[in-house]
């Protein structure tokens, strides 16, 4: 019959969830076995099949497996029944937990954190209060979740990553979980964001800044993030191993990451762009051959107390550097300092960018410098290029002038 094996005997069972559906149950021989197949109608309305196993081969088992078809039927259609509840009833807060499980496995450890604090914190609060079924939800409410949190003082560059995760959530509904036809969040609009223009220290105050931090706990990460314009993690994960002292290069691989609230996770570094090999500068070939001599003392000091590993930054007794000290220690010090303006950590990854493009380089060789994945990334700069602009502006004086 349709390559679905010899059909043994019938029942038909009206469902309980909508009596005007029947489960049609049929025991069915295949490969050897008894088998019931269940034929009924989806949320979609599609007729679907369900293959249950007996576990009975099928020489002298006809009339347990018989006893066994209305057992199998009823039991399918109380899965059903459940699931039907359950998919009445899911909630917003229900559907992100799930999409988070699943999304937990596709990116990495920091970003994972990233989400699971922003739905825990932000997210499933208001989605909670809200109390609406996921196949009830609107555009409207969510709408008004994104200008709930502009007016609570939430920008609009991290509502968008609030977006990413609601619309990725709902989308989950579309596509795997099938209990919604169209995303609502593709029918919102986010709150106009507003330009940053980065801030960051010039030549001098690069300079200055150097000289300052001398001898301080975060020098090292300080003088590397300058010079270099590495991220705060990518600065952290520099190992010794990274250092070709005969080619002069540093390569950047690794990048350290928070992942919790006391975790650290050695990870690699954030794309392909971002690995890249940079030139040693022979002021940075020089610090850094007094770093490694003055870790190598440290390490005879200590002796059994000393942490060893391969890493750059690090404490006297080989403890790594962490991310949140650092940021958190750079601010401190810039305002004990009083240092005009007080930038963040990151903003050093921005004055070496900026210094680069004073010197005259392209935006192309910047972002090749800075392992941009892309050159819009590296645009945020272009408002830099006095040089060019000098140069416009005087062959415009040449051409219009009056004598």
């Amino acid at each position: 019959m349709y390559g679905y094996g010899k059909i043994i005997a019938g029942l038909d069972r009206p469902c309980k969830r909508e009596r005007s559906i029947k489960l049609t149950g049929r025991l069915q021989e295949k490969k050897g076995y008894y088998y019931v197949l269940i034929s009924y109608k989806n949320e979609a309305g599609e007729y679907k099949r369900k293959w249950m196993p007996t576990g009975l081969p099928v020489k002298n088992n006809k009339r347990k497996a018989e006893k066994m078809l209305p057992e199998l039927v009823m039991r399918f259609e109380e899965e059903l029944e459940q699931k039907h509840v359950v998919v009445e009833t899911l909630g917003m807060p229900r559907l992100l937990d799930e999409y988070l499980r699943i999304k937990k496995t596709t990116v990495r450890a920091n970003s994972y954190e990233t989400y699971r604090m922003t739905v825990d914190t932000q997210i499933k609060p208001y989605f909670e209060k809200l109390n609406v079924p996921v196949q009830q939800l609107q555009a409207a409410h969510i709408q008004a979740y994104y200008t709930t949190k502009a007016e609570q003082g939430i920008k609009a560059a991290t509502l968008e990553k609030h977006r990413t995760i609601i619309r990725g959530a709902l989308e989950y509904a579309v596509n795997t979980l099938q209990i919604i036809e169209q995303n609502p969040a593709d029918r919102t609009t986010l709150p106009r964001k507003e330009k940053r223009v980065p801030k960051f220290y010039t030549e001098q105050q690069l300079k200055a800044l150097f000289q300052a931090v001398k001898d301080e706990a975060i020098e090292t990460p300080v003088r590397i993030s300058g010079t270099y314009g590495l991220r705060r993690g990518e600065t952290l994960g520099l190992m010794w191993s990274a250092v070709d002292w005969e080619r002069k290069t540093l390569t950047v691989q690794h990048s350290i990451v928070r992942c919790g609230k006391e975790h650290l996770a050695d990870d690699l570094v954030k794309s392909g762009s971002s690995y890249r090999t940079l030139p040693l500068t022979k002021d940075m070939e020089k610090y850094l051959k007094r770093l490694q001599k003055h870790q190598q003392e440290m390490k005879k000091a200590c002796g059994n107390g000393y942490h060893d590993n391969d890493y750059i930054c690090k404490w006297d007794d080989g403890t790594p550097l962490r991310p949140d000290y650092v940021t958190n220690r750079f601010r401190e010090f810039l305002k004990s300092r009083k240092f005009k303006p007080v930038i963040r950590f990151h903003d050093l990854r921005h004055s070496s960018a900026s210094l680069l493009i004073n010197m005259g380089f392209s935006l192309k060789e910047v972002q090749e410098w800075l392992g941009h994945a892309n050159i819009a990334s590296t645009n945020i700069y272009s408002h830099l290029l006095y040089k060019s602009k000098e140069n416009m502006a005087e062959k415009v004086n040449e051409a219009l002038s009056l004598g």
